[in-house]
C-alpha cells in the first residue's frame, strides 16, 4: 500500500512537471527554419579555422620541444624530427588562408563563405 502511494506521488509530480514545462507551439515556416539553419552554419568555418590554429600551434610547440631534446641529447633525438613537426604545424596554421586563396582563385563560395580569422 505504501509503495502504491509513492508511485502515485512520483507520477503526479512527473505530470505536474511536464505541464509546467510545456510551452505553446510556435508556428515556424519552412523558410524561417532554413534561414535559421543557414545562420547557424555560418559559424562552422570559424570553428574549423580555430581548430586548425590550435592543432598547428600544438604541433609547432611539439617540434620546438623535439629541437630542445636534440640540443640536450643529440644521439637520442634527430634534428629532422623537430624540424618536420614545425613545418607540419606551420602548414596547419596556413590552411585557412590557403582555402580562402583557392576559393577566390576559382570563384567558389563568394565573399560571404570565406573562412575568416576568428576574433580572439
Amino acid at each position: 500500500m505504501k509503495e502504491n502511494k509513492n508511485i502515485m506521488r512520483a507520477t503526479a509530480l512527473a505530470v505536474l512537471g511536464a505541464l509546467a514545462a510545456a510551452r505553446p507551439a510556435l508556428a515556424v515556416s519552412l523558410g524561417d527554419m532554413a534561414r535559421r539553419a543557414a545562420t547557424d552554419l555560418e559559424t562552422v568555418p570559424a570553428f574549423l579555422a580555430i581548430g586548425f590554429y590550435i592543432v598547428g600551434a600544438t604541433v609547432v610547440g611539439f617540434g620546438l620541444l623535439k629541437l630542445k631534446r636534440h640540443v640536450d641529447h643529440p644521439q637520442q633525438t634527430t634534428f629532422g624530427s623537430g624540424l618536420i613537426a614545425i613545418l607540419i604545424g606551420v602548414a596547419l596554421i596556413a590552411v585557412p588562408a590557403i582555402i580562402n586563396g583557392l576559393a577566390d582563385t576559382f570563384g567558389l563560395g563568394g565573399a560571404s563563405q570565406t573562412i575568416t580569422r576568428p576574433k580572439l
